[in-house]
């Protein structure tokens, strides 16, 4: 990586809020000039009791800060999970916030007047207090370090443990370091200015022409640095600066700028950016690729008719349907070839199924990858908003929907607030229980799969869901961070992925106890399960230990089951994506798809022809990460065993999955035709979507 080109365009982009930082400081510098300080040293000199007072909060306040924000989180947190209602939670913690507040002023109040009695003629030199202050923080630091050592990366352990949260592996401080860095130069420039002003001017000048060099060539080069893959997916001030000056410098306001790498190659026409779709065939490059796109790959040829006889024949008619998603769950399973004995029970699923060995999900994020799974849709053919935990409309017809509209009795089980019915998630859905999930600030703190399952269990058990042809969706989130420790099972190593496998086996325990349950029903027969998840997590294997920033394929590739009354098991080689699931599924139920011209049309096919021995060709498959409050546009296509990722506009990696699978060494340099091949091939793809416009922003994006 281009390291010294990095730091510059970071200096560059940090110079702006360094500037407005050293302008609010000024004024703060020019009434803390030399006279004035000299004034109020004569004035504590001839005052001790002053002297040995500042002293004693020189000493007392950093500690009293670190203590009072232990305490605050504290109460915050238990006042959280005392209600299940967020508004009471929120009302109970400002009172407590308040009382907490007056609280400790009152207690530093009592112990700064014993510190100036005690230490008094200690503290009352003028050179004490800043000799007080360095032990103060000095102390206030030990604090925190105590207390992050006794506490847990969730911040259990007595009050000092709520910082133990800085342990967390994944905790970038970037942000932090990099208002600091801007705090500091804006305070070492106004410190200039109030002592020679003419030195601070010629500083302020000579980095105003450097950063101004650097911050033209960022503007006009940023996308051809190797570097600025990092600058783009990295929270902080850089990226930051980076989306506000691309937002200045949209000309056509399509969301996109023709500078600092915005990926808008014409910014007079709103119509043509990198987010947009290539019309094929029409002469015009809408989505800056350099070539206008190919013709849209062909459907594939319809199934021989014995497929469709063999359907009918030798499944059951009237079939019912269970599908169970996991969060953030791997495909490498025990029976997909981990020594791990870590997941017995979908073992023995994998054993009765058929089993999609290279499965890939649709995204790397909860939040663009559920609902476009349920809907056989991609992100931006999905009608959402921009929020994190993004909200998705009615407009979107999903699978619970559809299964309700043809008289099935549809009901689930989930525990993470994002599954609430207002995030749209549960669209369809006959019964939704979310009486799993856990209060306030424990959401992802108090394990929550196996009241899951004792609600879908409850669900399945119960005689108006199984008097009718039913589907049942079961989510279940414990491998997600954070983890939790099980007494049952003990970690498989001292390391985030031997707890994170440690919760695998939780939940695989937990579908069990499900599977148990519905196959004790006469329903049973004529059930399909389907387990799979919305996407997987990594640990390190690129520079990164979490997951929906990227599109690697620890994050992307998952486990993807499907039991089948009357179908064979099987391995099925052939790489496939989730965006064909739902096709699959409504056929295997006999139902009618919805044209492909309608407004809810798929965007998959069904595989039904692999499950029956009539393979259908390997499809592209593509992956995409649309812009987010905390992730960059990333997108990527996979196709013969070679796989290209769009990382940021116009900036491609290309690596051979059949001979590279980790994704170590980048061919895009070294294998050009076949970089220019995949790229026709992600272009081609692209052709065939059709985005809608997100609330409060332009299509595709």
């Amino acid at each position: 990586m281009d390291r010294v080109g990095g730091a510059l365009r970071e200096a560059a982009l940090f110079a702006p809020i360094a500037g407005l930082v050293a302008a609010v400081l000024v004024p703060v510098a020019v009434f803390l000039s030399q006279p004035r300080i000299e004034s109020w040293r004569t004035r504590l000199n001839a005052d001790a009791a002053t002297r040995a007072d500042v002293g004693a909060v020189a000493l007392l306040l950093p500690s009293a800060g670190v203590l009072w924000v232990a305490v605050v989180a504290r109460l915050g947190r238990v006042f959280l999970t005392a209600f299940r209602h967020v508004g009471l939670a929120a009302l109970a913690q400002a009172v407590v916030l308040a009382i907490t507040t007056v609280a400790a002023y009152g207690a530093f109040q009592l112990a700064r007047r014993f510190v100036r009695r005690l230490a008094a003629p200690r503290l009352a030199s003028w050179r004490s207090a800043p000799l007080a202050l360095v032990g103060g923080v000095a102390l206030a630091g030990t604090i925190a370090f105590v207390g992050m050592r006794a506490g847990d990366s969730q911040g259990h352990g007595g009050v000092l443990g709520t910082f133990g949260v800085l342990r967390k592996p994944e905790l970038d401080l970037a942000p932090v370091w990099g208002l600091a860095g801007a705090f500091i130069f804006g305070a070492l420039g106004a410190t200039l200015f109030s002592r020679r002003w003419w030195l601070a001017v010629g500083s302020l000048a000579l980095g105003a022409l450097v950063g101004g060099v650097v911050l033209r060539k960022t503007a006009m080069q940023f996308e051809a640095s190797p570097s600025a893959n990092v600058i783009d997916a990295r929270p902080g001030l850089a990226r930051t600066m980076l989306r506000l000056l691309r937002r200045r410098f949209d000309r056509d306001h399509d969301g996109q700028s023709a500078l600092f790498g915005g990926g808008d190659c014409d910014d007079r026409d709103a119509a043509r950016n990198s987010l947009a779709r290539d019309v094929p065939g029409n002469g015009i490059d809408e989505d800056c690729s350099g070539r206008d796109a190919p013709p849209p790959p062909r459907p594939p040829p319809p199934p021989p008719p014995t497929v469709r006889q063999r359907l009918l024949a030798e499944t059951p008619d009237a079939m019912n349907l269970v599908v169970i998603t996991v969060d953030t769950l791997r495909w490498d399973l025990h029976y997909a070839g981990n020594p791990r004995e870590l997941s017995p029970r979908l073992d023995r699923l994998a054993a009765q199924s058929v089993v999609f060995d290279h499965g890939y999900a649709i995204s790397s994020y909860t939040g663009r990858a559920i609902v476009p799974l349920m809907t056989s849709r991609y992100p931006t053919e999905c009608w959402r908003d921009r929020g994190h935990f993004t909200v998705y409309p009615r407009d979107n017809v999903l699978l619970g929907e559809r299964l309700h509209d043809a008289g099935f009795r549809t009901f689930g089980a989930a525990s993470h607030f994002y599954f609430q019915r207002r995030y749209g998630l549960a669209q369809g859905m006959d019964d939704w229980d979310m009486r799993a999930e856990p209060s306030g600030g424990e959401q992802e703190t108090l394990s929550a799969d196996a009241r899951v399952a004792d609600r879908a269990i409850t669900q399945l058990q119960d005689p108006r869901n199984a008097s009718q042809r039913f589907f049942s969706w079961i989510h279940f989130f414990d491998p997600h961070k954070l983890y939790v420790d099980h007494p049952e099972i003990p970690p498989f190593a001292r390391n985030e992925r031997g707890r994170y496998d440690a919760e695998v086996a939780w939940t695989d325990r937990q579908i069990g106890r499900v599977l148990d349950a519905l196959d004790a029903l006469p329903a049973a027969q004529r059930t399909i399960v389907v387990v799979t998840a919305d996407h997987g997590e990594a640990f390190n294997e690129h520079g990164m230990s979490w997951h929906g920033i990227e599109l690697w394929d620890e994050l992307v590739r998952v486990p993807w089951l499907i039991r089948i009354p009357g179908v064979a098991p099987q391995h099925i080689a052939t790489w496939r994506g989730q965006i064909d699931l739902v096709p699959t599924l409504v056929e295997l139920l006999r139902l009618p798809p919805p044209a492909a011209s309608a407004r809810d049309a798929f965007s998959g096919v069904s595989l039904v022809p692999d499950l029956f021995g009539a393979p259908q060709p390997e499809r592209p498959i593509y992956v995409e990460l649309p812009e987010g409050p905390f992730n960059s546009m990333r997108r990527s296509v996979i196709a013969g065993g070679w796989k290209l990722t769009e990382r940021g506009s116009r900036r491609f990696e290309l690596y051979d999955l059949t001979h590279d699978p980790g994704e170590h060494t980048n061919l895009a340099s070294t294998q050009p035709d076949r970089l220019a091949a995949m790229r026709a091939l992600m272009e081609q793809v692209r052709a065939g979507l059709h985005p809608v416009a997100e609330a409060g922003g332009a299509a595709g994006e």
